[in-house]
């Protein structure tokens, strides 16, 4: 059971962001923070620390850290944050606030299904920067999973991977095998290169972290919006990717919920109306929901390692999530 006085504290941990809810048992946000991205792997250890240290400052402000009863971390690669010396690479953290509750990391396809569903048995499809299929059973990840490989080894249909579609396909317009465009036109504005050239582009690019080019992957879903066939082709190409995953993962006929998470699956954009279409047809049976805010979801997942009384996680998951 909860005592009264108990702190839930939720990340969320991606390559672009760091996000960060505080609850109390009845599902009231006390505090909440957001910076920089904080996955070790894309970001570097010391960068990666220094942003969560940021937004638990923010999450934390007035609140009495020996309340703390439980933190939940959702983090892609949650094994990659063991460091070598056998400390975990966000310890530090947590001694700078004196909390002492058991700190929980979880890869971030769980706490983006406990975003969008009570559930303890489900799928979750996270399009984002990356991109990932995952089967949770009994709240946990039970290992069935397709692609959250990364920006350089897979992340299909991810923003990274629109992203390097955009450049791309603007490369291929300066060669004169593409037409113009809204994307390339949009691209080439971004990228603020002095004369369209393949070299100024490969030149400005390269000179970025690889995993800036997923901030060019609204261009491709506005372009998309305006008709430009490139883009077009690009989104179908990208739905397609994606919901291969959730069928690689996802026993045909299942019932269990369906959870999209992630800008681009998640949002008000074209890859996400392309995903809940093939999703009707190929799992017509299953719920969809949409992920609302993944470090809820950790803060609640946070409040199932304290409590045990579903009808009180019930109520919390209503009031924190909706």
């Amino acid at each position: 059971m909860f005592s009264p006085n108990d702190l839930l504290v939720g990340l969320d941990v991606g390559g672009t962001s760091t996000r960060i809810v505080v609850a109390d048992r009845s599902g009231r946000r006390l505090g909440a923070g957001a910076a920089g991205g904080g996955n070790p792997i894309s970001r570097g250890r010391d960068v990666a620390v220094a942003n969560v240290r940021d937004a638990m400052d923010q999450a934390m402000a007035g609140l009495d850290a020996s309340s703390v009863a439980g933190v939940v971390m959702g983090i892609a690669g949650a094994r990659s944050a063991q460091a070598h010396d056998g400390e975990r690479i966000f310890d530090p953290v947590w001694r700078a606030y004196g909390i002492d509750a058991d700190v929980r990391m979880v890869g971030d396809p769980l706490v983006a299904f406990a975003a969008g569903s009570s559930a303890g048995d489900g799928t979750v499809l996270i399009a984002g920067t990356g991109a990932v299929a995952a089967q949770v059973t009994d709240f946990d990840l039970s290992g069935t999973r397709d692609d959250g490989y990364g920006w350089l080894l897979g992340d299909t249909g991810s923003g990274f991977w629109l992203g390097r579609q955009a450049v791309n396909r603007t490369l291929r317009h300066i060669n004169g095998h593409e037409p113009a465009g809204p994307l390339t036109a949009s691209v080439l504005s971004a990228l603020s290169v002095s004369g369209a050239s393949v070299e100024a582009v490969i030149g400005r690019v390269m000179a970025d972290a690889p995993i800036r080019l997923a901030e060019y992957a609204p261009l491709v879903t506005s372009a998309a919006i305006q008709g430009d066939p490139t883009a077009k082709l690009i989104i179908a190409e990208a739905v397609e990717l994606l919901c291969q995953k959730m069928i690689a993962v996802r026993a045909p006929g299942e019932s269990t919920p369906i959870v999209l998470a992630g800008s681009l699956a998640a949002g008000d954009t074209p890859i996400a109306d392309g995903i809940r279409s093939a999703l009707a047809v190929a799992f017509p049976e299953a719920p969809v929901h949409a992920a609302s805010d993944g470090a809820a979801g950790a803060a609640w997942l946070a409040a199932r390692m304290v409590s045990d009384d579903e009808a009180e996680l019930a109520a919390m998951h209503r009031a924190l999530l909706g």
